[in-house]
Formats: C-alpha cells, structure tokens, sequence
C-alpha cells in the first residue's frame, strides 16, 4: 500500500479538495487527506496525507506556515479578497515606503482577528459561508493568532508585497483588510503562495498536473520515516514490538534517556520502519504508542 505524504503546489483556481479528487482518479487510495485549506485562488504547498500517512496529520496540522502576499490599496470586499463583491473602490493615496512598512509591521505578535464571514469557521454546527448563503449573517468572534515575523517585500503603487510567517488559522486577507483600515483607504487580499507548511517546502513540491499515473505518485511520495524530522527517532527492540503494538509500555533505552516527559518521538523497527508515533513518560522512563501505523 501507497503510504506517505505528496507535497502539492496547487494552482490558482482550483479548491483544495478537487486536488483530492484528482489524486484519487490516479490511484484508490483507501484514506486521503491534505493538511490546511488553500483558498481557490491561493498558490503553493498542500501537504496531502495518503493511506497510513492520514494518522500523522495531527502531529504535522500546527507546524507554523510562511506565506507571500501581495495587498491592493484601495479596495474593500465582503470576502476581504478580489474574490468577493467589492464593497468600496476609492483611489488611495500614494504612502511613502517607511509608512507602509512600520503599518504592516504592527501585525507582528500575538494579535486578535476577527474571524470572517465568509471561511470554513463553523458556528451552530454549520460553516460561515453557508449562513451566509442562506442570507444570515453571523457576529462572528474574534481568535488569537500570532504572527512570527514579517518580512516587508516591497511596495510599487497600490500594491504591497510581503512575506508573512504565521500560526495555524491566521487569516493573510484579514492582515489585508485591517491594513487598509489603519491606513485609511482600504485594502484586499491580491494574491497568495504558501511557501512553507511547518517542514514541508516549495523545493519538495510536485505541481498537480505532473501527477499523471500510479508511478508518478510513487516518485513523489515521501515516505513516513521523511517526515516529522523535529522528533527523536527510538529503535524498538524487535522482543519488545509486540508488547508495544499491544499499547503496552516498553523501556526507554540509554539513548533516550534524555528525553522529556509527555515527548513525542518516531518508534522505529530494527529494519527502519516506521511503527508509531510514542509517548515518553519519564518517571517510569518507558513510551507507549500513541498513534499506530500498519505496515
């Protein structure tokens, strides 16, 4: 069976689950999942979970992401991108470099965003977009989100480029709105490429349409021990495999003896197979499996 991840660089005008769709006209596979909603519109990387990989996306959903975004001035829309019904259209003035680039710095940090009408944010159940289609429109709450770091790009009149490294469930079109407002004349969401999801790259990405047969898939696919490269790698004694498939404790050894209570770490074979993924419990200096893999 075909486990592992795929690292799309999705296009512009296509939704995240038609990439599913695709893959799935090229091979059945019996589970598939990507990590994090690329807009329609929105570019870059879409990691895509297949069959065993799907049990690894916990561990991978909260790595932080980098994004380039590139924001119109003078412009305001429902859906705070060019995608949606333009609510204002007004022609801005023209800002001196160092405005634009302290404003868009104040986003750096923990900060507060008001979740939009229009995204996949569920209340009562339901998504927002969907109330919204049925013509209710939601008070919808405010998150924390914070934002590593932003690297000012440049800014050619009325557009400014930016590179942005974020929590997960940051909204990039929300920055571009409440920029437009702190400036004055209004702002929406141009265009957007994901350059990075937690590990996962643009240098280890395949475009969609590349993708053409089952020995396609099988070139580009990661495999499971080539992903969650931050956690430790502990060798389980083949003796001590069954008790540990059996959601028995096994002991931590010397190697590991370092390792912090509540850890995850990567429990591999003696052959360099992927079992599991474990939890270290440190007073009793043993880990047990927490998410079993099936080879």
């Amino acid at each position: 069976m075909m486990d592992g991840f795929l690292v799309i660089d999705k296009s512009s005008g296509i939704a995240s689950y038609h990439v599913i769709k695709r893959l799935k006209t090229i091979y059945p596979f019996k589970k598939i999942g990507y990590i994090g909603t690329l807009d329609r519109n929105a570019t870059g990387i879409l990691p895509v979970a297949l069959n065993e990989g799907v049990k690894l996306i916990p561990f991978l959903e909260d790595g932080e992401k980098t994004y380039v975004a590139r924001f119109v001035l003078g412009i305001t829309t429902d859906t705070f991108d060019l995608e949606g019904t333009r609510t204002s259209e007004v022609d801005p003035p023209i800002f001196d470099t160092k405005t634009v680039q302290e404003t868009l710095l104040t986003f750096k940090g923990k900060i507060q965003q008001k979740v939009p009408v229009y995204s996949s944010k569920k209340i009562d159940g339901k998504p927002l977009y969907k109330w919204v289609r049925k013509g209710v429109i939601m008070d919808t709450p405010y998150k924390e989100v914070e934002v590593h770091d932003i690297r000012f790009i440049g800014y050619v009149h009325p557009y400014i480029d930016a590179e942005i490294t974020c929590s997960k469930g940051t909204y990039i079109r929300v920055i571009a709105h409440d920029l437009g407002a702190l400036l004055g004349c209004g702002a929406a969401l141009h265009s957007l490429k994901r350059a990075r999801h937690g590990e996962f790259t643009l240098e280890m990405s395949t475009p969609l349409d590349a993708l053409k047969t089952e020995q396609d898939v099988v070139k580009y696919t990661l495999s499971l021990r080539d992903v969650l490269k931050s956690l430790r790698e502990v060798t389980i004694d083949h003796n001590l495999e069954k008790f540990l498939r059996n959601g028995m404790p096994v002991p931590l050894l010397d190697g590991s003896r370092d390792a912090k209570n509540g850890e995850f770490a990567k429990l591999m074979s003696g052959k360099g197979a992927l079992i599991g993924i474990g939890k270290v419990d440190a007073l009793t200096r043993t880990i047990r499996i927490k998410r079993l893999i099936n080879g």
